[in-house]
């Protein structure tokens, strides 16, 4: 019973691991021959980082280091102000 039990478990973690490898990998298309001229393609803009401390709602990784900056910061001058004669 322990044998067929552990067999079930392996069968559907190797099933759900072919599923999502199934879905994951499309097949690249071949790529189309460019029919447009050079000169009219708008050349794209260079990505510039947002302003610290600015980062977008979906960047919570980046929100939470400026905050940890800005919060060091806010240490290290209220403890220079406090060892000042």
């Amino acid at each position: 019973m322990r044998g067929f039990l552990i067999f079930v478990i392996f069968a559907g973690l190797g099933f759900v691991f072919l599923r999502q490898r199934q879905n994951g990998t499309q097949p690249v298309p071949a790529k189309p021959v460019a029919t447009q001229s050079v000169a009219g393609k708008p050349t794209p803009a260079a990505l510039t980082p947002a302003p610290r401390g600015q980062a977008s709602q979906y960047n919570w990784m980046k929100r939470s280091l400026d905050r940890a900056r800005d919060v060091t910061e806010q240490s290290r001058a209220q403890t220079q102000e406090s060892q000042k004669p």
